[in-house]
């Protein structure tokens, strides 16, 4: 408790923490992103976004999200959920710590806590287009295939020469009219 407590008394002194969705990088990433028209080019900034979009200023916080490829690696759910809870718990203005663990839930099949970090997630990065990829997956399992095109669409406003999400489109089209 003390721990906490400290922490919170040490984020409500550092105003100039640029990290995560916060960062002054990810507006400049986000126009190249929406210029883009080379594949590797986009890859990389893509790359660059989720870069920033995984540092936080908290050392604690940072080591657990650094530990998150090792929680996929592993399958380790269970353990990436609760390490995850506590980096929320600790920054719950970090929207990456929301996504990653949607990600999980979304992973063990539990798609309602799942859509409920990442509304979370959007509602501090609504550029997040790992959440609304997320979300529209989700949606296409509950074959709700109309609102997850508008999901797409909103993805399109972002990256708008993304073939693979064109392909995601096309694909869920089928869906639409084969389901019609």
């Amino acid at each position: 408790m003390i721990r906490i407590l400290l922490t919170l008394i040490f984020l409500g002194f550092s105003t100039n923490s640029y990290s995560d969705q916060n960062s002054p990088e990810l507006d400049i990433l986000f126009e190249d992103l929406y210029n883009v028209e080379d594949i590797t080019q986009q890859n990389k900034i893509v790359s660059n976004i989720w870069s920033e979009w995984m540092k936080i200023d908290n050392p604690e916080s940072q080591k657990i999200m650094d530990m998150v490829p090792y929680f996929f690696q592993t399958r380790n759910y269970d353990e990436a959920i609760e390490a995850l809870s506590y980096v929320i718990e600790l920054e719950p203005g970090f929207s990456e710590a929301y996504n990653k663990r949607a990600t999980f839930y979304f992973m063990m099949g539990d798609f309602e806590n799942s859509m409920k970090d990442i509304e979370s997630t959007l509602a501090l990065e609504p550029r997040h287009f790992g959440a609304l990829d997320g979300m529209s997956r989700i949606l296409i399992s509950y074959k709700r295939y109309e609102q997850a095109f508008q999901v797409y669409e909103e993805m399109m406003n972002l990256m708008p020469n993304d073939v693979t999400l064109h392909m995601k489109m096309d694909r869920l089209n089928n869906l639409i009219f084969d389901d019609a």
